[in-house]
């Protein structure tokens, strides 16, 4: 237990002193060569994080042989560029809040794990709080590649009345679930400053590229780590990229070959890579709440 809390402490150091440097890095670089960088750290750690999937899901259904258990996993994936495919705007509304959930239950649950069950609502206000704090701060590119996506076209209105809606149900669910969540309030409230710096100063590709690799995928990998080798170390961690590469490489070579084939449409090449990116983290969320169970 006290090599765990050991463990969370460096790496929140750690979050918290990339993210500063990534603000400092949005005022002296340029945003080309930001986006750049953003987009290698989301396509090296930010797939890789969900690349040991399956071997999460052996060690919670040992019942099922590896073979069943990558046939169904597939199957998800498939069936999630699907529905990108056939009712984008119900899959985008539905990975949006989805993912709101996942993300606002890693940042919080990683300090303090908790069974209650209303506090879940808790998890999801704050992720979705997050989610259009930075939709709303670069309104017109989201706007452009959800019209890209899905045909419809999203306001600044619209995305400032969610932003409300989720900033009182953050705070709403917050006093309802203040003793489980009173312990770290401090230390949240920090990280909250770091994160509101962060997207205020940032762009869109660059402020979602932090937070999907330095906040969500990095400290995913260390707690993965953990319950797939017993022990979350340097070792295991060297050992988790390792077990991950063979379906990093499937998923690049996916990508690749998506980019080919639409290299003459380039106009919808990032809302493309946004909707890959959804595809392969629905499944990736259903296998985490697998293991948090």
């Amino acid at each position: 237990m006290q090599n765990s809390h050991i463990l969370i402490s460096k790496t929140y150091k750690f979050i918290t002193f990339t993210s500063i440097i990534s603000i400092i890095m949005s005022y002296t670089i340029d945003e080309y060569y930001l986006n750049l960088i953003g987009f290698l750290g989301i396509l090296s750690f930010g797939i890789i994080h969900g690349a040991n999937d399956l071997i999460l899901l052996k060690k919670s259904k040992k019942n099922l042989s590896f073979k069943s258990l990558f046939i169904i996993y597939l199957a998800m994936v498939i069936l999630c560029g699907c529905f990108f495919y056939l009712i984008p705007t119900f899959a985008i509304i539905f990975f949006i809040l989805f993912s709101s959930y996942h993300f606002g239950e890693h940042q919080w649950a990683t300090l303090h794990k908790s069974s209650s069950a209303i506090i879940k609502l808790f998890y999801f206000f704050y992720g979705l709080l997050l989610f259009f704090t930075l939709f709303t701060l670069n309104h017109n590119y989201v706007s452009e590649i959800i019209f890209d996506i899905t045909d419809f076209i999203i306001t600044k209105e619209l995305l400032t009345s969610i932003l409300i809606f989720s900033a009182i149900g953050t705070i709403t669910s917050l006093f309802l679930n203040f003793n489980e969540l009173k312990t770290q309030l401090a230390p949240q409230c920090f990280f909250v400053i770091i994160l509101s710096a962060l997207f205020f100063s940032s762009s869109l590709i660059w402020s979602f590229a932090v937070y999907f690799v330095i906040w969500h995928s990095i400290p995913s990998i260390i707690e993965q780590s953990n319950f797939i080798y017993g022990e979350s170390s340097k070792n295991t961690f060297i050992r988790y990229l390792k077990d991950a590469s063979i379906y990093w490489v499937i998923s690049i070579i996916g990508l690749l070959t998506a980019y080919y084939f639409l290299k003459d449409q380039q106009n919808l090449l990032i809302s493309i890579f946004f909707s890959f990116l959804a595809a392969i983290t629905f499944p990736h969320t259903l296998v985490i709440l697998k293991m948090k169970k």
